[in-house]
């Protein structure tokens, strides 16, 4: 960073730069819609083809493990967001002293563990149920490139500064997106569709009788 960028920022932060970085911070939630159907798409086409002969010779019988083997076709994450965030960096020395303040761009990733998802199937009330495990963050990527600083302490501006602002980065998306209800809350909404879609063409093709319930 150059002197008159450095004078800059540092300018910035003394007239409301910190207002003004707390109002930009926010969560953009994208569903993954395309990448949703494109996975239900392959499944299904996959399991056809595994699953065409059994098919054809048991259309009446819908077993566990047949179902099993259509869900692990599909994909472990179900939901993707992008975090514009913030980070306040304290002085080592003085923890009541800011040293800065770093601006970020992230990616977060929720999704299940595929393995967990339980099936069973009740003759007697006609329902398959699947219950699936909790929702948790499986990835956080955090874009070095969009790192944008504000010193407060310009002592604090040294070679080592990206790397240190990288892991506070990491470490404050990861805090927040964890408290955050609506990514949870639309992942495994997504979940619920992906299974839905990749399981209900098959109960329908077998026996319609029976109803598709999803916990």
């Amino acid at each position: 960073m150059d002197g008159q960028n450095s004078t800059d920022l540092k300018e910035k932060g003394k007239n409301g730069g910190e207002k003004e970085l707390m109002k930009n911070k926010n969560l953009k939630i994208i569903l993954i819609i395309a990448a949703t159907m494109a996975i239900v798409v392959i499944a299904i086409v996959v399991i056809k083809l595994q699953l065409g002969k059994e098919q054809n010779s048991n259309k009446e019988v819908i077993t566990v493990s047949t179902l099993e083997k259509i869900i692990n076709v599909s994909e472990l994450s179900t939901f993707e967001a992008v975090y514009n965030g913030v980070s306040k960096i304290m002085n080592e020395k003085k923890p009541d002293k800011i040293d800065y303040y770093v601006s970020y761009e992230a990616r977060v990733y929720a999704g299940l563990d595929i393995k967990d998802i339980q099936i069973t199937k009740d003759e007697e009330s006609k329902k398959i149920m699947v219950i699936i495990p909790p929702i948790e963050i499986t990835e956080i990527n955090v874009d070095i490139t969009s790192l944008d600083y504000i010193f407060i302490n310009d002592k604090a501006n040294t070679s080592t500064v990206s790397e240190q602002a990288y892991k506070a980065c990491i470490a404050d998306v990861t805090e927040e997106s964890e408290k955050e209800d609506e990514i949870f809350d639309l992942a495994e909404q997504n979940a619920k569709n992906i299974i839905k879609a990749l399981i209900s063409p098959f109960i329908e093709q077998l026996d319609s009788d029976y109803e598709l319930v999803i916990n």
